[in-house]
């Protein structure tokens, strides 16, 4: 494996039953220790011996919860077993961020909106939500499903791949209203992206944020979770820009150049993080 280990994210109730010296199952133990023998999903069973031919003995890393550790497959049919060896801390654990940045993404073509969920995994977002804007792809309603199931699929890839300690969710609102509705709710602060707005993100960010609120020196954001708005490919509706608006979020403008629908979502949100001492 040249030194690559393949990381794997494990629910915390697969946990294979231990077993007594006399090979008889004993009590399940709800703690997660080194140790422990933990079961592969069947997804990745199947890619652990399909795709990577993993072996007895090979390296992996398994995320359970908030905890990363270096392990072996101690198993190597299906499903494939996997044993705890050590904790892994700082960066040998991979990538924790300490602030929530979401990206709002209107629906694009298919393969655009992959690479969006990919490349967005893979330089932090922390969420997604995906919504029809006015100029948007369509999305038939019996092909709702399937697609939430695949773009899910595409982050947990991606997160592994990148390191990451947890997978973004993937939501699907119905309309812009129940996109802004829904983060509303939650308090975070947005900002829609829009290649006309007269004021760049970072300078936007240090004003919604407050003089001296950027991290740096110890201190703390006063915004722990920001929202990115990104439009569709022929942009943002007059219409979407009034109901931004009307719901008092401002627009920022990405950087000197326009930048494909595709790759703005993913460069704002690494923009962002660097923003914030966060990448």
């Amino acid at each position: 494996m040249s030194g690559f280990r393949p990381r794997f994210f494990v629910d915390g109730g697969a946990l294979a039953p231990s077993q007594d010296d006399d090979g008889v199952p004993s009590a399940q133990d709800d703690s997660v220790s080194v140790g422990t023998e933990l079961t592969l999903s069947a997804g990745d069973s199947h890619h652990a011996l399909r795709v990577l031919r993993l072996q007895p003995g090979d390296a992996c890393e398994v995320v359970v919860g908030a905890a990363v550790y270096a392990a072996t497959v101690s198993g190597a049919k299906t499903p494939v077993t996997v044993k705890l060896n050590a904790r892994l801390l700082g960066a040998a654990a991979g990538a924790a961020y300490r602030f929530q940045v979401g990206l709002v993404q209107a629906l694009l073509r298919p393969m655009l909106l992959d690479q969006v969920l990919e490349k967005g995994t893979e330089v932090g977002a922390s969420f997604f939500v995906l919504f029809p804007a006015a100029e948007s792809a369509r999305l038939p309603e019996s092909a709702r499903a399937g697609r939430l199931e695949r773009w899910r699929r595409i982050v947990v890839e991606a997160a592994k791949q990148s390191k990451r300690l947890s997978v973004p969710t993937v939501r699907l609102a119905d309309s812009l209203t129940a996109a802004l509705e829904g983060l509303t709710a939650q308090g975070a602060l947005s900002l829609v992206l829009d290649p006309d707005a007269p004021v760049s993100l970072r300078d936007r960010l240090e004003a919604q944020m407050g003089p001296g609120s950027l991290p740096g020196g110890g201190e703390a954001a006063s915004v722990a979770c920001l929202v990115l708005w990104v439009g569709p490919e022929s942009g943002w509706s007059e219409a979407e820009r009034e109901q931004f608006a009307a719901a008092g979020i401002e627009a920022a403008r990405l950087g000197q150049s326009v930048l494909r629908a595709e790759t703005a979502g993913p460069v704002a949100v690494a923009a962002t993080r660097l923003v914030l001492r966060d990448w």
